[in-house]
């Protein structure tokens, strides 16, 4: 995966979407890892406002736009390891 976001970049790509939900979490980390060394290159967004159930954000939990939700998973995306993201608004 890491050659492809790579080669993207390479091509001109320098918007890269990803969310909580992924994975969970793990789609975050991966792109983060992968473009940290071209971070100055580029711009990852990331989505939220899915509840959370025993096993993080899954799409069949129903959405939460609550501050405190938002607040949550802005502050936890940007704790993950090598992380750079610009939280996008939410919005439906």
């Amino acid at each position: 995966m890491t050659k492809l976001l790579r080669a993207a970049v390479d091509r001109g790509v320098n918007f890269f979407d990803t969310a909580e939900v992924y994975g969970p979490f793990t789609n975050e980390e991966l792109v983060g890892q992968a473009l940290a060394p071209v971070r100055d290159q580029v711009v990852i967004a990331t989505k939220f406002g899915i509840k959370h159930g025993e096993d993080g954000p899954t799409p069949t939990s129903g959405v939460d736009s609550r501050p405190e939700q938002i607040r949550r998973a802005t502050e936890a995306s940007l704790k993950r390891p090598r992380r750079f993201v610009s939280p996008t608004p939410c919005s439906r």
